[in-house]
């Protein structure tokens, strides 16, 4: 990728991210996540990610750990990171494929990115593959991947946007 297309990457990156934060949000409304404990969110990205510089990588629940000073804005940082390099990760294997940029292709990526939470985040965090072992009403499949489609919507939605510029 030459320095047009990493800017073009970043600045979608950080504005999927956003989307995917509003979209949450708008989840969040419609009653996605449902009535049941709140279990994702900058504070619990920021502890579990926070505990790696203390060597503990599995937890049996990651809420029973204790507060990390700054786990919310180094959450945020992480968050905000990993969406920029996944968007990053999108535009190049787009190009490397010579598969076109777009909705279909977005949506379809933001939902491989679940495979992250459900297969290593949240067994990390003592909820089980999938969030299986949540507290019953948590429903952490089901937010993430609604979470995760706002995020593939933001990358089609901001790609198309800043990449004519």
């Amino acid at each position: 990728m030459n320095g047009h297309a990493w800017l073009i990457g970043i600045l979608a990156g950080l504005a999927a991210t956003a989307t995917m934060d509003l979209g949450s949000l708008i989840g969040m409304l419609l009653g996605v996540p449902g009535k049941g404990p709140r279990l994702i969110g900058f504070d619990m990205i920021g502890r579990w990610i926070g505990y790696f510089f203390r060597g503990s990588f599995r937890h049996t629940n990651i809420q029973e750990e204790p507060v990390l000073p700054g786990e919310v804005p180094f959450g945020i940082l992480c968050h905000y990171t990993i969406g920029t390099v996944l968007t990053l990760i999108y535009l190049a294997v787009s190009a490397g494929l010579h598969i076109p940029t777009g909705v279909l292709t977005a949506l379809v990526f933001g939902v491989l990115t679940n495979a992250f939470p459900w297969f290593l985040m949240f067994p990390a965090e003592g909820f089980g593959l999938l969030g299986r072992k949540a507290p019953e009403g948590a429903h952490l499949t089901r937010t993430s991947f609604w979470n995760h489609l706002m995020f593939g919507l933001g990358i089609a939605l901001w790609v198309a946007i800043l990449k004519p510029i």
